[in-house]
């Protein structure tokens, strides 16, 4: 089978480098034992095509150092990429964002599908005010357009409102369970993209205000200096150390000797970075948006109010004080975790394309 798939994101791209990203990435490296990838990604500063096995990455738009002209830009390439070489597959699957949608429903007869990751709503207004109006629009109505779609979460099939949306999990490296336990350090943690609204990060860091523990950030993004600034506004430098891009090892030493995870998304899909705190044993505290709920439904998580700083502190020193809850918590987690293994959910990707391509598996 030769599949093409089309996102913007990158592991190695500087301003986003999300979690679409690396279920890309750990999905393909799989499937490549036995199938032939492309994958389409937006050009930033660096980027070269290169190739793992059968899995090649091509990077089309702008080397210009500027993130709005790169993801526009790799639209308009992406678009023609597509135009020109789309008949050379067996299925195609476009990553959705609202930003550069690429209408492959429209301009190919191949089969193919398209991936839904979060859904940011009324967000996308409260960010760009009128602009964010197409953005909104396009979100809207957009997915619906497929005829196959995949969602990584109830949840955010639902917001997305595609009844007919299959769900694929999004998954972890069995490598986080080769430790059988960490000891313990005097801090919390945060790992993902450095984006401020997206991920709460300012009301983490308002929270860190009220907290008497320090809190460890990894990570790399477009809003690492605005962040840098805030703790700084907000007097807590002290208090949050920025530990910048950590590879799998680091990692998952960061997360495991932690006391507690946070996560105080706005909007997400589903937070592949709480299946891997989940595999570290760790307890996690998150925001009520529906998408990570399944956290405190699983029984290793609980929630704040999204947004509110005090209700985010409170719960974090309630974790503290409480020792045998937060390791009861903790070692939920970990069992949870063992159901969401990367190379299971590559099979049901797997199957999910030869599904879309009529069954032919060539």
């Amino acid at each position: 089978m030769k599949i093409l798939h089309l996102i913007y994101d990158h592991i190695n791209n500087p301003w986003v480098g999300g979690g679409g990203a690396v279920r890309v990435y750990e999905l393909y490296k799989r499937l490549s034992e036995r199938h032939h990838i492309t994958v389409v990604c937006g050009k930033y500063p660096g980027a070269t095509d290169y190739s793992e096995r059968n899995l090649d990455f091509h990077f089309v738009g702008t080397h210009k150092n500027n993130y709005v002209l790169s993801t526009f830009c790799y639209a308009a390439k992406a678009s023609q990429f597509l135009l020109s070489n789309s008949k050379s597959y067996d299925v195609i699957v476009e990553d959705f964002a609202p930003y550069n949608p690429l209408f492959s429903t429209l301009m190919t007869k191949t089969p193919h599908a398209v991936q839904v990751h979060h859904k940011e709503g009324i967000n996308l207004f409260k960010k760009y005010f009128i602009f964010g109006l197409p953005f909104m629009t396009v979100e809207k109505f957009y997915p619906g357009l497929f005829k196959n779609s995949i969602c990584v979460s109830e949840a955010s099939r639902d917001k997305f409102g595609l009844p007919g949306a299959v769900i694929i999990s999004n998954g972890i490296n069995e490598k986080l369970f080769d430790e059988p336990g960490f000891h313990e350090e005097d801090y919390i943690s945060y790992m993902g993209r450095l984006h401020i609204h997206n991920k709460g990060l300012d009301t983490l860091i308002k929270a860190m205000q009220m907290t008497g523990i320090k809190l460890l950030i990894a990570g790399e993004g477009r809003d690492k200096a605005g962040l840098l600034s805030l703790v700084r506004k907000s007097g807590v430098e002290g208090k949050v150390i920025s530990k910048g891009y950590l590879n799998d090892s680091e990692k998952k030493d960061f997360i495991g000797r932690s006391k507690i995870f946070v996560l105080p998304s706005r909007y997400e899909g589903q937070g592949i970075v709480i299946l891997e705190a989940a595999a570290c044993g760790k307890p996690v505290i998150i925001s009520s948006i529906p998408e990570l709920k399944y956290a405190v439904d699983a029984g290793f998580g609980i929630s704040f109010k999204t947004g509110d700083a005090n209700d985010l502190a409170g719960k974090i020193n309630f974790l503290l004080e409480n020792d045998a809850f937060r390791k009861a918590l903790g070692q939920k987690a970990r069992e949870y975790a063992k159901k969401y293994l990367w190379d299971t959910i590559a099979g049901d990707y797997e199957r999910f394309l030869i599904k879309v391509m009529g069954g032919q598996n060539s």
